[in-house]
């Protein structure tokens, strides 16, 4: 090996040292970074070159120039990180979707006032008027309870139509959101691919496009494939949304009766059916599935309220001998318009207890009414009206506590992940201070075989 040799490795291992070693401090610096990838050198020896100064190997590979950086790479693991994409898309779903029957949940309180207490004070108070078909008070307290019920369905009619748009401003604000990651995804690959064909990754961009993506995972199941430039192409529900530069944005209409979200201009439907579907999925399920069921259900309640009740209280007589009269007011049949008629409300005496005018103290219409209690009138016939309003309020339970546990599992699963995720990707002190040190060591052997190498030049230029 020649002297000139020993400068040349001398220079290349300082060289070499110098970058593992500012990779080493970038490591450090950023230990606590969220979203920060380890980086690491790989290095490669340089085998000797005839080329330039003459000088003489015995055999080819013993001798050489020293080492050279091979690359700097950002370590990841793509397959936890795809289990952590799909795991963060199943949260954001049990999250919101809890989140928003939670709310449900919170209409329907039980206990005293609830609907099925002021449903039992309506039959109840049939009840009393058919113990004292006579009795005017007694009427006074039924139209009160009447009016009581009727008060309830308007109210949890109005008040998950409130969560209803409630729920619509939130996926409005989320379709904003992912189409302004789907922009910043799209221009940092745009900027990494650069980076890359100029032959200086951007590890920065390309640690904050993968904090961006984990952001997008939330709102659907997305899928990533890596181009060989870098560039991430990202599909969701098989639909390119962002491909290289280019961006299919979410289009959201919410002048229809029912949100009507699609893939851009492409007129495909966004699904908002089918397994956990993230945030998206979860505000399009309760928006098309959980919130109108609750009303339509309380619609079929005040329906056959209404149909039965009529058919029998026309039949009968109030105090007055007045009959043909309507309970309710025939054409409010939902639970946002049921209301008790016009007569009722002008007039409690013309309640009707009695089947038979000429029978005083008749109380048949009024024991037909307050048997409907027992009568089977919803679900084909299988539930009396109490079991279906406690089969109602008991399912939105039901789904809350589903999700409640979907939560905290997909919660569980998502902590492992970016435990594992942690231990490829994120940064020991302890390691890279120990790197740092053989840096340190290695760098003083280098000097020392510069020193020497200048010792034998001063020597062979004195002789």
């Amino acid at each position: 090996m020649s002297i000139n040799q020993l400068f040349q490795l001398s220079r290349r291992s300082f060289q070499t040292i110098d970058a593992a070693m500012n990779v080493a401090g970038q490591n450090v610096a950023n230990a606590e970074t969220e979203g920060y990838h380890r980086r690491r050198v790989t290095l490669n020896p340089v085998d000797f070159v005839g080329g330039g100064i003459w000088s003489r190997a015995l055999r080819p590979g013993v001798h050489g120039y020293g080492v050279e950086i091979g690359a700097y790479e950002r370590v990841r693991d793509s397959l936890v990180a795809r289990a952590g994409r799909e795991a963060r898309s199943g949260l954001g779903y049990a999250e919101e979707k809890h989140r928003v029957l939670s709310a449900l949940e919170a209409l329907f309180p039980t206990g005293t006032g609830s609907l099925q207490d002021q449903l039992n004070d309506f039959w109840n108070a049939w009840s009393d008027l058919a113990d004292n078909p006579l009795g005017t008070a007694e009427r006074l307290a039924l139209r009160s309870r009447a009016e009581a019920l009727t008060g309830t369905l308007n109210r949890l009619d109005q008040d998950i139509a409130s969560l209803q748009r409630e729920t619509e401003t939130a996926l409005s604000g989320g379709v904003d959101e992912v189409n302004d990651l789907l922009r910043q995804i799209a221009g940092l690959n745009k900027a990494i691919v650069q980076a890359r064909n100029q032959g200086t990754p951007d590890f920065a961009a390309e640690d904050m496009r993968d904090r961006l993506v984990d952001e997008l995972a939330t709102f659907g199941p997305i899928r990533i494939n890596e181009s060989a430039q870098g560039s991430y192409t990202i599909t969701l529900h098989g639909m390119a949304l962002v491909q290289d530069e280019h961006v299919l944005p979410l289009k959201l209409d919410l002048s229809g009766g029912t949100p009507a979200l699609t893939f851009g201009d492409t007129g495909v439907a966004y699904p908002s059916g089918g397994s956990p579907d993230g945030r998206l999925g979860a505000w399009l399920g309760t928006l098309t599935g959980d919130l109108p069921a609750a009303r339509a259900a309380l619609d079929e309640l005040a329906a056959t309220l209404v149909t039965e009740v009529n058919a029998l209280h026309s039949t009968g007589y109030g105090l007055g001998g007045t009959t043909g009269l309507n309970f309710f007011d025939p054409a409010g049949i939902t639970a946002a318009t049921i209301r008790l008629s016009a007569d009722v409300l002008a007039d409690a005496n013309v309640i009707a207890a009695s089947g038979d005018p000429a029978a005083a103290g008749d109380n048949t219409v009024a024991l037909a009414l307050a048997d409907l209690r027992n009568a089977k009138l919803f679900n084909g016939g299988q539930d009396t009206a109490e079991a279906f309003v406690i089969g109602l309020v008991s399912g939105i339970g039901g789904d809350v506590s589903r999700q409640a546990a979907q939560a905290e599992s997909q919660s569980q699963v998502l902590d492992y992940l970016d435990g594992l995720a942690r231990g490829v990707s994120g940064v020991s002190i302890d390691e890279e201070m120990t790197r740092m040190i053989e840096l340190q060591q290695a760098y003083a052997a280098t000097a020392r075989v510069l020193d020497t190498a200048q010792r034998m030049m001063d020597t062979l230029l004195a002789l």
